[in-house]
């Protein structure tokens, strides 16, 4: 159990729990990868099972020594355990302003700090309370609190930008493990073009909950929080209703909505959850008829995102205005020479004197981003053929920053941040060619892209609880939730585990506090109704 922690806290940096055994599956998919974060520290675990070998053999140990074994292998497990546990979480909970003791007991809502507070076996014990004992239902006196939160929730507010996109097409893509260390004029030059021709968010972060690619998927589809307190959303309540998801939306315009990607359909279970949120089809590589090379290799290999966006131009119906939603493929982990769909790229990348002298994973990591860009390029130049580019709108954001980079010095030529926040930064855009560009710097998450797509284009979504607001509302209270409980805005950075403030220069004392009891009560609730919600299905009435 403790092995098994150790690897997922180094992968994730957060536990996990028995409510995300839904995910396991995929685990499985990708365990080659989880091994470019083995710690050494990890075969501390295998002293114990070396020493219970020994005293398997009884005919050669005399009874004192087979006693002293015992002894010996208790004090070894304890001591390889709190090791670890010292070294891998400790570091995470140095501030001793510990508070709300009795609400952290009672709902685990921060799994880290809960652990770092009450130990392992505590969280152990707590974790297995909390998924045998799921409530089913809701009394009338909640569902009034939530009617009221709902009602209290982020409104969107008629401004310069309502209505602007109106009755366009949209193509909304979600770019796997991108960051803005990617967009570079040289290697990926239509990321480039759309960067600075389109509204390029500055300040766009992507929170990582429990399954970091397909909660963003949810997010973006609802603006809901992901399950936190209970399995895996995708798995958990894919047969929940959604009647406020995106899809649903413009439908009710008489949109063909759909969505695409080059993997399998049952992967994060997004068939199903696709069908939930109101998708006519959700186009997996067996439906878009993508054939794998014979290098290929299973969650090591990815398809090239030009062939998917090749196959999306074709099956997509012209008739009337459409929603596409795209997840795209060629940026995920593993950043090695050995894909071969990277090779290609890294020897340009190594031709280049700019490059040849970054480390390997960082020139995979660039290559699998090029793929990306070509991507786009024959996306544009489809849909400029088929004379459908002035009347399409493009929103592009990342759904992750690349946690699967594992070399030290790779993250440091890439993912350069001062603050531990900050990692969680990644590109966003939007492009048409009526729109003027420009760059935002409005602190956002993929929480407010719902909410900013229902304003453009003109949705009907109101009665519905969001998150986020809309990024184009300069009245709304701008913060980004954390799956910890931690928050940001543009006052300081509130971390949950330490308890603490990190401060921006420019604001009194006041003024932070003022806005850190509004906004903790604010995100109190989302965290509290948000999960109701899921749990009661409660958009089935």
């Amino acid at each position: 159990y403790c092995f098994a922690q150790s690897f997922h806290f180094a992968f994730f940096k957060t536990l996990f729990s028995f409510r995300k055994l839904t995910v396991t599956g995929e685990l499985g998919k990708v365990f080659g990868e989880i091994f470019d974060k083995f710690n050494p520290l990890f075969l501390l675990y295998i002293l114990p099972i070396i020493i219970v070998l020994i005293y398997c053999k009884p005919h050669t140990l005399s009874k004192k020594l087979r006693y002293a074994i015992i002894v010996i292998n208790i004090i070894v497990t304890i001591a390889s355990i709190n090791l670890i546990h010292h070294f891998l979480y400790l570091d995470y909970a140095k501030d001793k302003a510990w508070q709300k003791d009795f609400y952290l007991l009672e709902a685990m809502p921060n799994k880290n700090r809960y652990l770092s507070r009450f130990g392992l076996a505590q969280y152990l014990i707590k974790d297995i309370e909390l998924t045998l004992n799921k409530p089913q239902s809701i009394s009338l006196e909640e569902e009034k609190e939530i009617k009221d939160f709902i009602n209290n929730s982020a409104v969107v507010k008629e401004n310069e930008y309502t209505a602007l996109l109106e009755d366009k097409n949209l193509i909304m893509i979600l770019c796997e493990s991108f960051d803005e260390s990617a967009i570079r004029k040289d290697i990926t030059p239509t990321l480039s073009f759309l960067q600075n021709q389109g509204i390029y968010f500055a300040t766009y972060y992507a929170p990582i909950f429990q399954v970091a690619t397909g909660d963003s998927e949810f997010i973006a589809q609802t603006a809901m929080m992901p399950s936190i307190e209970f399995g895996t959303t995708s798995y958990t309540f894919h047969l929940n209703h959604f009647p406020n998801a995106l899809a649903n939306r413009f439908k009710e315009k008489n949109y063909h909505v759909n969505s695409y990607h080059s993997y399998i359909s049952n992967f994060y279970n997004r068939e199903i959850i696709h069908e939930s949120f109101g998708f006519e089809t959700f186009y997996d590589l067996e439906k878009l008829r993508l054939e794998k090379p014979p290098f290929f290799k299973e969650t090591f290999n990815w398809l090239n995102d030009a062939d998917l966006f090749t196959a999306m131009l074709e099956n997509t119906d012209y008739s009337r205005p459409f929603y596409n939603f795209v997840i795209t493929a060629s940026g995920h982990m593993p950043y090695r020479y050995s894909r071969v769909e990277l090779r290609e790229n890294i020897d340009k990348l190594n031709n280049m004197p700019q490059y040849v002298d970054l480390n390997d994973e960082t020139k995979a990591y660039l290559a699998s981003q090029m793929l990306l860009d070509e991507g786009l390029r024959v996306l544009l130049e489809g849909l400029a053929e088929r004379n459908e580019l002035e009347d399409t709108v493009i929103l592009l954001f990342g759904d992750h920053y690349p946690y699967g980079i594992a070399n030290k010095e790779a993250n440091e030529q890439l993912l350069k941040v001062q603050n531990d926040y900050e990692i969680y930064k990644v590109p966003m855009l939007i492009y048409n060619q009526e729109l003027e560009a420009k760059q935002v710097d409005t602190l956002c998450s993929t929480f407010d892209l719902y909410p900013s797509i229902a304003n453009l284009f003109n949705l009907d979504t109101n009665v519905y609880y969001k998150v986020g607001n809309d990024v184009f509302d300069k009245e709304a209270k701008r913060f980004v939730p954390f799956e910890d409980g931690s928050f940001l805005t543009d006052m300081f950075y509130y971390d949950a585990l330490k308890d603490t403030l990190l401060k921006h220069k420019g604001y009194s004392d006041t003024q932070i506090m003022d806005e850190y009891n509004l906004v903790s009560k604010k995100v109190n609730d989302i965290f509290k109704y948000s999960q109701k919600i899921l749990l009661t299905d409660y958009y089935k009435k």
